[in-house]
């Protein structure tokens, strides 16, 4: 080879490598995922578990909230006793909570773990998704274009005014779900109703939902001296009311004994007051409003906590 076409090889190979450096620090500054713990402009994109997952390492809390979206529509800012963190997950899964509370709850006093009636594991394992990152899917996420993406994307809304999807204490920003939910769709509303009737009216039965990731983590947070409250939230005022009146129920009741036997502290409001349709987006009869939530752990769950924490403290007292 002579001097010249050597001479482009090394340019060519040194224009890639600083190209493939550039992408690699601008993403790692930028952290539009927040998984190096240096993203300054806010979480501007769907990243809950990237985000979560390193978050809870940084941010100070006492408490955790877990479960699926339901739960990390409440601002855990306004409960009260606590300092929590939000590590609810949309679509959150029995077997993912295992592994964040595996992973990441080990000092922490008190657990709110948030369980869907006739919820268990899930039909497909995906194995523990917040186990450290290797090298390789370090370097896939730095240098990999749809990271760049979301960088340019977290860059342009946060200097646009757009504000970030997710707070420090791992809370869901409920105000574009107030602007695309919150509005009167009858037709819509009933459709969705309907089929979440026929959902919960089709439940098998407890005897074939396994409930593997729950003993786990009951049996994890005793041996970490953790106190871990299951609540059941509420269904939807009309969907509850119709529910009461199939087999189904006879069935839930089982799956509810069931859970009791794993956790000696369960908060079941799946039929309660807290279904009343004024307590859900007008057009979305899954969700509770952020209020309501707030309103449902500071009366109904934290105390249940609180008592708990107390007879455990006399007794560790006792002789």
């Amino acid at each position: 080879m002579d001097n010249s076409a050597r001479r482009f090889v090394i340019l060519a190979l040194g224009l890639a490598g600083g190209l493939v450096a550039t992408i690699g620090l601008f993403n790692y500054f930028v952290d539009p995922y927040g998984l190096f713990g240096r993203n300054r402009l806010g979480i501007q994109i769907s990243a809950e578990r990237e985000f979560k997952s390193s978050q809870v390492q940084l941010y100070q809390h006492d408490a955790l909230l877990i479960g699926n979206s339901r739960m990390a529509m409440i601002p855990v800012q306004d409960l009260k006793g606590f300092k929590f963190f939000n590590a609810g997950l949309g679509g959150g899964t029995a077997e993912e909570a295992y592994y964040f509370l595996h992973r990441f709850a080990h000092k922490q006093k008190l657990v709110i773990l948030g369980v869907e009636l006739g919820q268990g594991d899930p039909p497909l394992s995906k194995g523990d998704i917040f186990a450290p990152p290797t090298l390789t899917s370090t370097l896939n996420n730095l240098l990999n274009l749809r990271t760049v993406e979301y960088s340019v994307k977290t860059i342009y809304n946060h200097f646009t005014g757009v504000p970030p999807t997710l707070r420090a204490d791992g809370s869901f920003d409920a105000k574009p779900w107030f602007d695309r939910w919150d509005k009167p769709d009858p037709a819509h509303l009933a459709l969705v109703v309907e089929g979440l009737v026929r959902g919960y009216c089709n439940y098998s039965g407890s005897s074939k939902v396994p409930m593997t990731f729950y003993t786990k983590i009951a049996e994890c947070m005793r041996q970490r001296g953790i106190t871990c409250v299951v609540v059941v939230p509420p269904l939807y005022e009309s969907v509850a009311g119709r529910l009461r009146d199939t087999s189904a129920a006879t069935r839930y009741q089982t799956w509810r004994n069931r859970l009791q036997e794993i956790f000696p502290l369960v908060v079941d409001l799946s039929v309660s007051p807290y279904c009343a349709e004024e307590n859900f987006f007008k057009d979305d009869p899954v969700h509770f409003k952020p209020e309501a939530g707030v309103r449902m752990l500071n009366t109904e769950v934290i105390p249940v906590a609180e008592r708990a924490m107390r007879k455990k403290d006399t007794e560790a007292k006792q002789p």
